[in-house]
C-alpha cells in the first residue's frame, strides 16, 4: 500500500454514502487506501459505516468510542494507515475527495521534504476575509508564513508524521500544527487550487458560521499561546 487517505466522520450519517460513492475512483486503485474514522458520533454514523465494512478491499473503518476532538479522529486514522504517503480531508464534501488524487501527483515519493495542501477557491467574500485575517495574525505571532491553514487536503510522507505526531493537538489546531511544523522543519510547502463547495448535509464543525468561526479563532489563539509558552520553556532549558 502506497497512499492512505484519512477522513474523520463526526455526525455525518447523511454524507457517508455519498462520500463513499464519490470515492469510487480512489477505491479502484490497488495502491490506494481509504480510512474512514467514526469519530465518536452521536447520530447514526456508526451504523451507516458498518454497512460498508468488507465491501471494498481498500476501505478500512476505524472506530473511536468517545469523541476527543477533530484532531484525535485524524490521528487515530493516521495510526492505522498502511501507506508511505498519508493524507487527510473532510467528510462534508465541500472539498472534492478526488482533489486528493491531484495532490498525490504533486508530492514526490523520492523527496520526503515535500508537504502538499489545498488552497480554497470559489469562496464567499467574508470567508476569504476571515481566512486572510487569521492567516496574517497566525503568521505574525508564529513568525512563519502561513496561509489558508484549514484548507484540505493535507498530504505528506509517513516519516514527517512520525517525526511530529507525539506533540500533535487533538482539536482543530491539528491543521495549524502540521503546517507550522512543515514550515519549521523547512519542508517545501506546495499549494494547489481546490474548489470549495457548499455543504449538502449536516452542520459545519469548524468555521462554517460566524459562531463557529469565533470558536475556531478562540481555540486557535489558545493553542498559539500554549505553543509559544512551551517553546519558551524549551528554549530556556536549552540554554
Amino acid at each position: 500500500m502506497k497512499y492512505s487517505l484519512v477522513i474523520p466522520c463526526y455526525n455525518e450519517e447523511k454524507n457517508i454514502s455519498l462520500l463513499i460513492e464519490r470515492s469510487r475512483k480512489f477505491l479502484l486503485k490497488d495502491n490506494f487506501q481509504l480510512i474512514l474514522v467514526e469519530n465518536g458520533s452521536t447520530d447514526n454514523s456508526k451504523a451507516v459505516l458498518k454497512e460498508f465494512e468488507n465491501k471494498h478491499k481498500n476501505l478500512k473503518i476505524v472506530y473511536v468510542e468517545k469523541n476527543l476532538g477533530y484532531g484525535n479522529g485524524i490521528l487515530s486514522g493516521l495510526e492505522n494507515a498502511d501507506g508511505d504517503i498519508l493524507a487527510w480531508t473532510h467528510a462534508d464534501l465541500q472539498t472534492d475527495i478526488n482533489d486528493v488524487l491531484t495532490g498525490f501527483k504533486l508530492i514526490d515519493k523520492n523527496d520526503i521534504s515535500n508537504f502538499v495542501k489545498g488552497k480554497r477557491m470559489g469562496r464567499k467574500f467574508f470567508d476569504k476575509f476571515f481566512t486572510h485575517s487569521m492567516s496574517y495574525i497566525c503568521s505574525l505571532l508564529l513568525r512563519e508564513k502561513l496561509f489558508d491553514i484549514n484548507a484540505q487536503p493535507k498530504i505528506f510522507h509517513k516519516s514527517f508524521y512520525q517525526k511530529i505526531c507525539r506533540n500533535a493537538p487533538l482539536d482543530f489546531s491539528l491543521d495549524l500544527y502540521f503546517l507550522l511544523m512543515a514550515k519549521k522543519l523547512k519542508y517545501n510547502v506546495i499549494e494547489f487550487p481546490v474548489f470549495f463547495n457548499k455543504r449538502l448535509h449536516g452542520e459545519a464543525k469548524g468555521g462554517g458560521s460566524i459562531k463557529t468561526k469565533l470558536k475556531l479563532s478562540i481555540r486557535t489563539f489558545s493553542y498559539i499561546t500554549k505553543f509559544l509558552s512551551n517553546k519558551k520553556i524549551h528554549d530556556n532549558n536549552s540554554t
